[in-house]
């Protein structure tokens, strides 16, 4: 039963893909020579992808790594305000991208998470000696 249900799932994974591959990427007008000055500015440089399957777009945003300094704004202000520590890392990193993403606030709130998913791409081991 198990099998049947994951086959099912992965065939509207394939099919949400397919749909998803023909909205149109609204991407701010962000070149290769733009992308190419971001990595040599901040180092590396973040791709969000955020998929409207409401309005059928696809909309890019371009972020750089946060700083320790904007990590420290961020946890000062999420004190205070949650939502307002995320919008601080959203401002502080935004290099780019499509400017709905900065405005509408469910895209932006998408966009959000995934930055902060940023935070488990590393991971770190402790070895007693």
């Amino acid at each position: 039963m198990e099998n049947k249900q994951e086959q099912e799932q992965e065939q509207k994974a394939k099919e949400l893909a397919a749909k998803r591959a023909k909205y149109p990427v609204l991407d701010g007008g962000i070149t290769d020579e733009m992308r190419q000055s971001w990595k040599q500015a901040n180092g590396r440089v973040v791709t969000v992808d955020v998929f409207d399957d409401m309005a059928e777009e696809h909309h890019v945003a371009y972020f750089r790594r946060p700083t320790m300094d904007v990590m420290s704004a961020v946890n000062a202000v999420s004190k205070q305000d949650e939502l307002k520590g995320a919008d601080t890392m959203f401002k502080n990193c935004w290099l780019g991208g499509s400017p709905l993403v900065q405005s509408d606030a469910i895209l932006k709130t998408s966009a959000l998470g995934a930055l902060g998913s940023l935070f488990a791409t590393c991971h770190t081991e402790i070895k007693n000696l």
